[in-house]
């Protein structure tokens, strides 16, 4: 993942989050996860994904370079959740954090919620 400890540390607990409530619905037999550890790799995946098509950019990269990186980790994270069902409100925020703080270390300047527009979770 991305080397800015702030993003792994929140990675971390999203990822860590999400095992916990899967282990803790497994416990509960009258209660079933809706995703296995499949879905908690892919989101991982579709993260680390995103931060390293943002490293790759130019280090002067135009906001709207960056911002096309945001729209297609929006866009593979609504797909993902149509499938998966997995992205409740805590989910939403630390997903959110990771991708502003990827973008504005590759030097994108935005106060608002840059992946509203594309947002479907």
């Amino acid at each position: 993942m991305h080397p800015n400890p702030s993003i792994a540390s929140i990675r971390a607990r999203l990822l860590g989050g999400m095992a916990a409530y899967m282990r803790r619905c497994a416990e509960d037999p009258q209660s079933e996860a809706p995703y296995g550890q499949a879905e908690i790799d892919e989101c991982a995946g579709i993260l680390d994904a995103y931060a390293a098509s943002v490293d790759k950019l130019p280090k002067s990269a135009a906001p709207a370079a960056i911002m096309k990186e945001v729209e297609k980790v929006v866009l593979a994270l609504n797909a993902f959740d149509e499938r998966c069902n997995v992205i409740e409100t805590e989910e939403r925020e630390s997903l959110c954090d990771i991708i502003y703080l990827v973008a504005r270390d590759a030097g994108l300047d935005a106060d608002e919620d840059i992946t509203e527009q594309w947002r479907e979770w």
